[in-house]
This record gives structure tokens, C-alpha cells and sequence, in this order.
């Protein structure tokens, strides 16, 4: 089992957008956990992930650190999303849409 002192060393260690996005998937999902532990009241000052393969264990100070976690990872994963698909956007004409017009 590899033990990981960092989630950037983790994510270091996948190769590949798709892999990327996996792990941070993973440290999401983690995080998510700990944030309702501490939504709940109990005072978490940790969090750890243990897939079988990996384990990560960070100590955070406060709901507020969590919180910004999940929001940087979930802006690193956009960036990888867009790294495979490309920045698309699909113009449609405004009569296409119903606006519920009677």
C-alpha cells in the first residue's frame, strides 16, 4: 500500500487527465464527508482517503478550509475536463427556446 503525505503528491502520482480526475473525484468526495462530520457538530480536524492501493490523511483547522478545498479541486478538475474536451460553447437562436409565451 503507498501512503501519501499530501493530496498534490497524490495527484502528482497519476498520470493522465482521465486518472487525474478520478483521484480528484476521490479527494472530493473525502472532503464532502468530513465537511458533513463537522456540519453535524463533531469537531473533525482531519480527513483521511483509503482506497485499498492509497491512503492520504490531511489534518484541516477549520469548516471553512474544507470548504475551499472542495472548491479549489473542483476548479483543478474543471481544468482537466477542459483539457480533454476543449472549451465548447453552442449558440442557439433565442426563438428556439419556450418562455412559455402563449
Amino acid at each position: 500500500m503507498t501512503v501519501y503525505d499530501s493530496a498534490d503528491i497524490y495527484l502528482e502520482s497519476r498520470t493522465g487527465a482521465r486518472a487525474k480526475i478520478t483521484a480528484i473525484d476521490s479527494l472530493i468526495d473525502a472532503l464532502l464527508l468530513t465537511a458533513a462530520k463537522a456540519a453535524a457538530g463533531e469537531n473533525i480536524l482531519e480527513y483521511s482517503l483509503d482506497d485499498g492501493q492509497t491512503k492520504i490523511k490531511t489534518v484541516r483547522r477549520s469548516s471553512k478550509e474544507i470548504e475551499a478545498s472542495i472548491m479549489a479541486f473542483q476548479r483543478l478538475k474543471q481544468l482537466y475536463i477542459n483539457q480533454l474536451n476543449g472549451r465548447v460553447f453552442r449558440m442557439i437562436d433565442s426563438k428556439n427556446f419556450n418562455l412559455g409565451r402563449l
